[in-house]
């Protein structure tokens, strides 16, 4: 959609040369829904740091045809289906912009729905540590 607005960004987490980061652990929260499979509202899928995770510092989301932690990523069931956000939120998919704890992807079909195949993910980054 050259033109439109839409951005996409992507982030990596590095460390450097007598950077000690020992004491840091790194864990990924993952959470999938199946759907959405009909014409509707945004549907929210939304996983979070758990006790003893630390401090969510990033997040991730997808739309796909299937189980991803099961098998290669797939496209999604139909043309409509589409990721409309990947963002920090509260533990009920509400945007955060100060000390949020879990991430929300929210997705969404169109036109004649999908398949029964398609999953909506969303990861969270915790850490703890230096």
């Amino acid at each position: 959609m050259a033109g439109s607005g839409y951005v996409t960004y992507a982030y990596a987490i590095c460390s450097g040369d007598d950077i000690d980061v020992s004491g840091v652990t790194v864990t990924v929260r993952y959470d999938e829904t199946t759907g959405p499979t009909t014409v509707g509202a945004p549907q929210k899928t939304t996983v979070g740091c758990e006790q003893g995770d630390g401090t969510l510092i990033s997040g991730g989301a997808g739309i796909s045809g299937g189980d991803i932690t099961a098998s290669a990523f797939n496209a999604p069931g139909a043309q409509g289906d589409h990721l409309n956000g990947s963002y920090p939120s509260d533990s009920s998919g509400n945007p955060l912009t100060t000390s949020p704890a879990y991430w929300t992807s929210t997705t969404h079909t169109g036109g004649n729905g999908s398949t029964s195949a398609t999953r909506s993910h969303v990861w969270a980054l915790c850490m703890t540590g230096n």
